[in-house]
């Protein structure tokens, strides 16, 4: 049964839910999923992905939620797990914790503790299929649909490919051309010139006199614009009072292509003319070298060395569409010399240039070499993991299950998986077409096979299913690390597609890439190398190439057709766009370039476990908000702001902006209280309380010294508050615009500039710990391109908007003044900071008919998109669902699968089970098999009483699957043990002989024994245990022996019986084991001593505490300890609840020497016993004094007959060496050594003051 399009059967059973999906709730669901993160292979990202129907899923009107993530051990994560565990501690917690994957029992225990349930289902599998099946038999009990996507655990990386060449450039001089243009009216018109092979670089500046003014474009010859200049910059460079003399209109760019170059010049002024311009044409001297990247290249490593001192070599890589996508623009002092390098990630397939320009030139010899390296991603990857990514999607909104299957054959397990499931329509998803026709062939054969061929497709059952226009982008990474699942998280959450942005050829990547070139000229050049607007820098005559708005439109240009190719593209509605990728691999200048049609948001975590933490964060924002200690409030903070001045927007509307004022008034719009301070303690400590949004206006840098080229992405952070509180900065103790020049700015005021602070990223996140989940809003110059919004983020804060750029005053306020009237109005952060955008600055994916207001407002969102500001008053709470006894059509989490599974050879067990209420399935010999594939999912298994001879050579070949089932939280109960159990880790070897019709009960408050049935000792017994394993507790025993044993072991239970019950004994017995894996445990979580090394002799304390299996503290409990033969039990005293402690004196010590075992026993009614052996838990040393004695004894004889020889011979006992002398003294007096101390520190502290001592203004480009 093939079909390429959905049957009209599985179209009417599935599009139903479409109407539902633009009113569905969100409904939080009392549980958590983990998965175990394994850098070696990719079974843990298939896994993840797998899981994500189960955590994430749409039922009728509502969308259900619970937080997926790896196991790690971050700050970030445990934050965001204990928000969650305190946002449904109203609902009664958490009921259902699934692991996934071979986590460590440490790990799983840690994590169990903090959600305060044990792990069920603990799903393993020696396959990403493997564990998908066991996930849908956990959580569907049948499935009228599953999705089938690709999956592939091991890849193997393919070799880089390198390559060298040498060049050795001798009489090359750089060659500068003159020229006069006469400009004779205001229209716009070309001035053109030449490059040839032995061009390198491309530097031209046009210079004039008088009043008039213009701007410029300049082509290569392939007809891109490559270089411009704005009409509000230019103004300024040739008026400005800020100018020494006026400044040229410059072009720099390489030698991209050879031929005819066009500079277009606009006049700006009106009536002026003729105007004579000088135009000069400098042509730095070069070579290219080429490059040949295959497809599928991760990433293209350039490095270019030279052997002449004192030279300046340029390096550019230019793509295969002739394009410069990054270069290494050498020009300051503090440059590396000799040596420039360049990285692309994701380059483009084809034929890459390698620029190389000497831009000092003098005649002299210089030798050059280009080294290259080539990293490639295993081939296909991409396409397995966009596969399981939109699979888990596509089952999320179908509430169905993800299977696995391989390119060219279906797993057994996965066909099984459908057939036990009683599936009818399987849902394929491939969109790169890489399975093959036996694939086909087979799924057909188990139902009606709906194939997701390609992208469009893909996109169009996901969106018809979501009404969503929202897209996931993300990259592979090729080395078992990869960010898929939480891109696959976010975008069930959001209803979307996931792509990675590496189409077949690589082109989108580098597009995004060509966005950042701009941003290696940095600020820190002209801050502390030139002055301002004269030079090629941030801030000087290169300030509004940053980015470079043709970069930019190319780049959005590109990721329209990226998403038009894909059918996701909507031209008529802005689309969300979340961006899971460090912004070290895809720059978050791609994010600005696509706004604002797209509203993009990025996930810039380092790692995919803080990734997944990222993006569960934003999914659960909408409930875990109201756990912050301050939701009701905001932090604001206005140090360095606009107060009074007027700014234009785009749309020609007059703004008077009070930045302060303005900005608290919103905050009072949005529902929530201000609170305002500018000292950095209060700062971080109302920080620290848990804001609902923090607002920032301050200066901003990158790091405290320069760099060349700039740190960015990833610069320290660096910016400035007060060192005491005020409500807002001032630039006097009394006026806050002292100048009245409509800024604030107190670095340039004597009198606030002592009270200047500098803090940064490191000092913000040592002083503030959990943050709640704030949105924070940055106006500051280029902390967008440092460390500050990922450590934020790290720190709880869900949105951050920074800019990794130089910003100014009036226009940053006004962008952010527009997001704060946008977020209390309801609107999303990725809504308000487009519109923020569209009013104030470039809008590249909608350009202006002419030059914006501004250009340097290049701020991003980190963060998801769709997070808004709640007011916790005015937003109700939602209750969370226990899916434990929730259903949702078949799905039903953690029941999928009958809980009991019963083994025997007669109808006894069935009855049993039958009678008290139990959902079992029921196993003879012949088909074993059966209860060997659920194992997994099972919660308990019970061996029939008479059946242990029939089953134990079976369940002995099963061992290790039978102990991994106990340890991950399953119950193993064996009735009627009739010989050897030792195949088992915890087993016990058996005496068959003695019988009896009683048996003593020697643990009456053990749950087993009591729970919900209180059982008495009328049952009969066929043998006795001999030995056992140590841990056990012994329940009952006949006259002479244990006959019930049992022992918690890992997060499970097991217990082993030689009784042969019957009847109601046998009904109430059982159905107390079946209930038995809900009872509490007791378990030693620590135990410790006062000293490593003991002496007899010594007092030692031993600390012990005893909680239950999630880490509760349990009172009362009676406890009975050994230590050898030494019963200690009554030197206990508990401390606190749970915490016991002992005192071991020196009596005690010196009279039990040696090594020591320790015994323990705790009790406490409704708990499992715990008995627990300790070998070698302590070892006492005998007492060191009389030895001690002795030696000393000898020592002292020995230096009384030396002294006594040395006396009667007339000679000195000590030597002229003695330590005395060896002590150096000098001939100063005391008052002369205190007087050349006090001067040492004095000079330390005048050096310390001046090293300390620095012109804020400057340092920060004020």
């Amino acid at each position: 049964m093939l079909q390429n399009t959905a049957s009209e059967h599985a179209r009417a059973g599935v599009f139903q839910l479409a109407e539902f999906m633009d009113t569905y709730n969100t409904v939080p669901l009392r549980r958590a999923t983990l998965v175990h993160a394994d850098s070696s292979s990719y079974v843990d990202e298939f896994a993840y992905m797998a899981s994500i129907p189960s955590g994430v899923f749409v039922n009728g009107t509502s969308r259900y939620i619970s937080p997926i993530l790896f196991f790690n051990q971050s700050d970030s994560q445990r934050w965001l797990l204990e928000d969650w565990v305190e946002y449904l501690d109203v609902d009664g917690g958490v009921t259902q914790f699934t692991v996934v994957g071979d986590a460590t029992l440490e790990s799983v225990e840690s994590v169990a503790t903090a959600l305060g349930v044990v792990p069920y289902p603990w799903v393993r599998g020696g396959t990403s299929a493997e564990i998908a099946a066991y996930l849908a038999l956990a959580d569907w009990s049948e499935s009228d649909s599953a999705v089938v996507a690709l999956s592939h655990d091991a890849w193997t990386t393919p070799t880089p490919l390198t390559g060298e060449s040498s060049r050795s450039m001798e009489g090359l001089t750089t060659v500068t051309q003159t020229s006069q243009v006469t400009v004779l009216s205001d229209n716009p018109f070309s001035v053109s010139f030449s490059s040839t092979s032995g061009v390198g670089w491309l530097e031209g500046a046009f210079n004039w006199t008088g009043d008039f003014w213009c701007t410029h474009v300049l082509d290569d010859p392939l007809g891109h614009h490559v270089d411009y200049s704005i009409r509000s910059q230019t103004y300024w460079e040739r008026f400005s009072p800020l100018v020494h003399a006026p400044v040229p209109l410059y072009f720099w760019y390489p030698n991209t292509a050879n031929g005819t170059w066009d500079v277009t010049i606009t006049p700006q002024s009106i009536g002026i003319f003729p105007v004579v311009l000088d135009f000069e044409l400098i042509l730095h001297p070069g070579y290219t070298e080429s490059i040949s990247v295959p497809a599928n290249a991760k990433s293209l490593d350039v490095t270019l060395s030279w052997d002449k001192r004192g030279t300046d070599l340029n390096l550019a890589l230019i793509d295969p569409q002739g394009r410069l996508v990054q270069w290494a623009p050498s020009g300051s002092l503090i440059s590396g010399p000799g040596r420039e390098s360049v990285s692309v990630p994701y380059p483009m397939e084809g034929e890459w240039q390698v620029v190389v320009a000497w831009m000092n030139a003098n005649g002299e010899q210089n030798n050059a070499k280009v080294s290259w390296v080539i990293e490639r991603l295993p081939q296909d990857l991409q396409y397995f993991l966009e596969s399981a990514a939109n699979g888990a999607v596509l089952a999320s909104l179908l509430n169905s299950p993800l299977l696995y299957t391989d390119a060219a054959s279906v797993p057994e397990i996965t066909s099984w998986v459908i057939e036990e499931l009683d599936v009818n329509h399987i849902f394929l998803v491939d969109p790169a077409n890489l399975h093959s026709v036996s694939v086909m062939t087979e799924l057909s054969s188990l139902g009606v096979v709906v194939n997701l061929y390609n992208y469009p497709l893909v996109s169009q059952w996901i969106r018809q299913l979501s009404k969503s226009n929202d897209v996931v982008i993300t990259i592979p990474r090729g080395d078992a690390s990869e960010f898929f699942p939480a891109a696959a998280y976010s975008a069930a959450f959001h209803g979307a597609p996931v792509f990675s942005l590496c189409d077949q050829h690589n082109v989108m990547t580098t597009r995004a890439e060509a966005t950042w070139y701009p941003y290696l000229i940095g600020p820190e050049i002209d801050i502390y190398i030139t002055s301002r607007y004269s030079t090629r820098s941030e801030n000087g005559w290169f300030d509004e190439r940053i980015p470079n708005r043709y970069t930019m439109t190319s780049s959005v240009e590109a990721f329209e057709g990226f998403l038009d190719d894909r059918g996701a593209y909507n031209s008529t509605v802005p689309q969300k766009v979340v961006v899971v990728s460090p912004d070290t691999v895809i720059k978050t200048s791609f994010d600005r370039s696509i706004q604002s049609h797209f509203l993009p948001g990025r996930i810039p975590a380092a790692t995919p476990s803080l990734a997944a933490v990222q993006v569960n964060r934003a999914a659960l924002h909408r409930f875990i908000f109201r756990i912050a200690e301050s939701a009701d409030r905001a932090l604001v903070t206005m140090y360095a702001y606009t107060h009074g001045a007027q700014f234009i927007d785009n749309g020609a509307q007059i703004h008077t902006i009070y930045q302060f004022e303005n900005t608290s008034d919103s905050v009072q719009d949005a529902g929530l209280e201000v609170d305002a301070h500018v000292g950095y303690s209060e700062v971080f400590a109302s920080l620290a309380a848990q804001p609902a949004l923090w607002v920032l206006s301050t200066h901003g840098t990158l790091t405290r010294y320069p760099t060349d080229p700039p740190a960015r992405p990833g610069g320290d952070g660096l910016f400035s508050l007060r060192s005491t509180d005020a409500e807002y900065g001032r630039e006097s103790s009394s006026t806050r615009d002292a100048n009245a020049d409509k800024l604030v700015n107190p670095v340039q005021f004597t009198e606030e500039e002592s009270l200047h602070r500098i803090e940064s990223t490191a000092t913000l996140a040592a002083g503030v710990g959990n943050m709640g989940s704030p949105i924070v809003i940055l106006t500051a110059c280029l902390l967008g391109g440092s460390m500050l919004p990922m450590t934020l983020m790290e720190h709880g804060a869900v949105s951050v908007v920074a800019s990794p750029r130089t910003v100014y005053f009036q226009p940053a306020a006004m962008v952010s003044l527009v997001m704060l009237e946008d977020l209390a109005s309801g609107e999303t952060i990725g809504s308000a900071l487009g519109h923020g955008i569209v009013q104030v600055s470039y809008d590249y994916s909608n350009p202006p008919s002419q030059d914006p207001r501004d250009y340097a407002c290049q701020h991003v969102l980190f963060g998801d998109p769709s997070i808004m500001l709640y007011d916790p008053d005015a937003v109700p709470r939602v209750p969370a669902v226990d899916g434990q006894s929730a259903v949702f059509g078949s799905h039903v989490p953690g029941r999928g699968t009958n809980p009991v599974a019963a083994l025997g050879t007669s109808s006894t067990l069935p009855s049993a089970l039958t009678q008290a209420g139990v959902d079992y399935d029921y196993y003879e010999v012949d088909n074993y098999s059966g209860f060997r594939s659920l194992l997994p999912v099972r919660k308990c298994v019970i061996l029939e009483p008479g059946s242990y001879d029939s089953f134990s050579a079976l369940m002995a070949v099963d061992a290790s699957a039978l102990a991994t089932f106990v340890s991950g939280g399953g119950v193993l109960a064996l009735i009627g043990v009739s010989d050897d159990s030792e195949w088992l880790p915890w087993g016990a070897s058996v005496d068959e002989g003695p019988s009896g019709l009683s048996i003593e009960l020697t643990d009456t408050t053990h749950p087993l024994m009591t729970t919900p049935n209180l059982l008495n000792s009328s049952t009969s017994y066929q043998g006795r245990f001999l030995s056992m394993w140590e841990n056990y507790s012994v329940l009952a025993t006949d006259p002479i022996g244990p006959v019930i044993i049992a022992s918690s072991v890992g997060f499970g239970k097991v217990m082993l019986s030689t009784i042969r019950p019957s009847g109601e004994w046998l009904n109430q017995f059982v159905e107390n084991i079946a209930l038995w894996g809900n009872q509490p445990s007791l378990w030693l979580r620590s135990i410790s001593l006062s000293q490593v090394i003991i002496w007899g002799g010594d007092r030692v304390t031993v600390v012990l505490r005893i909680t239950d299996r999630v880490g509760k503290p349990v009172s009362g409990v009676a406890l009975s300890l050994r230590l050898n033969s030494s019963d200690v039990s009554d030197r206990l005293h508990e401390t606190t609840p749970g915490q016991f402690s002992i005192l071991l004196d020196e009596t005690w010590t010196n009279e039990h020497v040696g090594m020591l075992t320790l015994n323990l026993t705790a009790k406490k009614a409704g708990h499992d016993t715990l008995t627990l052996v300790l070998y070698r838990f302590m070892y006492v040393r005998p007492s060191p004094w009389p030895a001690i004695a002795i030696l000393s004894i000898g020592i002292i004889a020995l230096f009384v007959g030396y002294a006594y020889i040395k006396r009667r011979r007339g000679e000195t006992i000590l030597p002229s060496w003695h330590l005395g002398s060896l002590i150096r003294r000098d001939n100063m007096t005391r008052e002369e050594r205190k007087r050349k101390k006090e001067e040492e520190r004095r000079r330390r502290e005048e050096r310390k003051k001046k090293e300390s001592e620095f012109d804020a203004k400057e340092f920060f480009g004020v």
